[in-house]
């Protein structure tokens, strides 16, 4: 599926860059769409995870995982469209959003560690 969009998207280039692009983003979907299907033993295993220890600690993970899916994603878009400088700012905000939700597990390590210490 991939070498066909790939050939597809190399002829549309040629005739019309715009459409080219927009083959990209519509192969992208497909093919996260094939990956979602993939990913579906591993979301099963992380809800049986979930049943054994605090949401809390796993939602963070989850939200993870998401922000770098997504991000992956529209960084190769915006490279594909020839805005490299947009797909490094696309990388910057990814991993502060990543940071971000991981806050609660660095609160949480801090709760532990102090009562470990006090």
């Amino acid at each position: 599926m991939v070498l066909i969009c790939i050939v597809l998207i190399s002829i549309l280039r040629q005739y019309n860059p715009i459409y080219a692009v927009v083959a990209g983003i519509a192969c992208c979907g497909m093919v996260f769409i094939a990956a979602m299907s993939a990913l579906v033993p591993v979301i099963n295993f992380l809800s049986t995870m979930t049943e054994k220890i605090s949401v809390i600690e796993i939602l963070p993970v989850l939200k993870a995982m998401g922000i770098i899916i997504l991000a992956q994603i529209a960084r190769d878009v915006c490279k594909d469209a020839g805005q490299s400088a947009l797909a490094g700012q696309v990388e910057l905000a990814a991993r502060a959003l990543v940071l971000f939700s991981a806050l609660p597990l660095f609160r949480q390590l801090l709760q532990i560690v102090s009562e470990l210490l006090g």
